[in-house]
């Protein structure tokens, strides 16, 4: 047994899924909106079903101006009663046709389940108005694309920027057991209606055209230095983890580094010792264009049938420094991994989720001696195993969430908002006095340099 504490999460709200169905590791996604009556944003989360029925969980303002959890469930167009759900993912953008804010969904699918099985990706783009529920909108999708055929069974889908001529663009990506991974990008037609259409995926990605022994289960891509260079890993189902640089305008490969692991790849994610967090509007004259320390980069690698671990500063070491992190195949196979800063200390840590339901949240110091570089925060425990993990901000209040996607449903865990208020009471306090201190200096050194009067 570890030293762990109890987890400083409580579980706010259970979604349950449609009686008879599950979902897979592959089955959640989120999404960014405006919350409602405010400036602010906050983060959707949309669970996927084998059977196709797909929730959309969200925090609507009651009527005392309160959050309450709303679910509503819907089912995409193309998905028949013989199809299942394999993966989703989503985000949102400014449409290029009509420059009004819509939300795309990537659905990969089989139809005819059994040894006749086929794969598809349905892409749909819909509007996005706080009016108008997404789940209803859903009755308005403007793509009328028809679903891709792909060789083999689809895995992940997963979205990433390309550039061209400084001018960012969002693909889907796709990976599927032939192995292979679809690239589908979006085309304005002659009546300005945007539809996605497969294009070539090297042309855009040359690291994952490369052939592969078996399927990518997992990739993360990141980009670097102002979209200078590109960070991709992949992680595959004999546990093959594969590391790329890259050099975005030549779209060359600068750098290749891979570790052989033992069973399949369950979670890929790269990240950084502190959260990303955007500089307040108000706070940009204070770095007058100073330009902002490029972070270093480590990878979280999840196996279903070994320890998790993290390789440290990929860019400059490739797979070369390994982390265990212990005990975290004491509860089964972990099956998903998620980054947040879940003490609010102001540096990321890491959080595993396992089938042998248990979450388990991991300081992580990438300065310290390997042997002393993580160690066992908390754990939490649920009563199903659990498939996903993603830290959101569902209700707009800068606090982060966590979501996590059980064999059973959709299980929202918060922080004590009273607090997380406390706290930052606590350190505005120390920003002002900081700012008075500041002041004082200033004031002195003005006075040093006035002239002094003659006597």
């Amino acid at each position: 047994m570890s030293d762990a504490s109890r987890s400083c999460f409580t579980e706010a709200h259970f979604c349950v899924m449609p009686t008879g169905t599950q979902s897979n590791v592959y089955g959640m996604s989120h999404y960014t909106t405006h919350a409602s009556n405010s400036k602010s944003t906050c983060e959707k989360v949309l669970m996927a079903c084998l059977n196709g029925d797909i929730t959309l969980f969200e925090y609507a303002l009651s009527d005392s101006n309160e959050p309450k959890p709303e679910n509503n469930l819907f089912r995409a167009p193309y998905i028949s009663e013989n199809s299942e759900i394999v993966s989703l993912d989503s985000f949102t953008k400014l449409s290029a046709a009509t420059g009004q804010s819509v939300i795309v969904l990537g659905i990969t699918f089989i139809n005819n389940i059994g040894q006749g099985a086929s794969g598809f990706t349905a892409i749909y783009t819909a509007p996005l108005r706080l009016e108008t529920p997404f789940y209803r909108s859903m009755e308005m999708v403007t793509d009328k694309g028809l679903p891709a055929a792909m060789e083999g069974i689809p895995c992940q889908i997963t979205h990433a920027q390309i550039f061209k001529h400084g001018v960012s663009s969002t693909v889907f990506l796709v990976s599927t057991t032939c192995p292979k991974v679809h690239l589908f990008k979006e085309k304005l037609g002659k009546s300005s209606e945007s539809t996605y259409k497969e294009s070539s995926v090297g042309k855009y990605f040359s690291e994952l055209q490369r052939e592969t022994e078996s399927s990518i289960y997992f990739m993360d891509i990141l980009y670097y230095e102002d979209n200078k260079y590109r960070l991709t890993c992949t992680g595959t189902e004999q546990g093959k983890i594969t590391f790329f640089m890259i050099d975005v305008a030549e779209n060359a490969i600068l750098k290749v580094s891979e570790s052989i692991g033992f069973g399949p790849v369950t979670s890929v994610v790269m990240f950084s010792d502190e959260p990303d967090v955007p500089i307040p509007e108000y706070l940009l004259p204070l770095y007058d264009g100073e330009r902002r320390e490029e972070p270093t980069i480590h990878v979280l690698i999840c196996h279903a049938l070994e320890v998790a671990s993290i390789y440290r500063d990929i860019k400059k070491n490739g797979l070369e420094d390994q982390i265990v992190l212990k005990s975290s195949y004491n509860y089964d196979s972990v099956l998903c991994g998620c980054i947040a800063d879940v003490d609010f200390d102001g540096l990321n840590e890491i959080i595993l989720g396992t089938f042998g339901q248990k979450i388990l949240a991991y300081k992580f110091d990438s300065s310290a001696p390997k042997e002393e570089a993580t160690y066992l925060l908390w754990e939490h425990s649920l009563q199903y195993p659990i498939h996903s993990l993603i830290a959101v901000d569902l209700t707009g209040d800068g606090v982060k969430d966590l979501s996590v996607l059980s064999m059973r449903g959709l299980h929202i865990l918060q922080k004590d908002i009273n607090k997380a208020a406390g706290l930052v009471s606590e350190r505005l306090t120390d920003l002002q006095n900081s700012f008075k201190k500041l002041e004082l200096i200033e004031a002195d050194h003005s006075n040093e340099s006035l002239p002094r009067p003659l006597n």
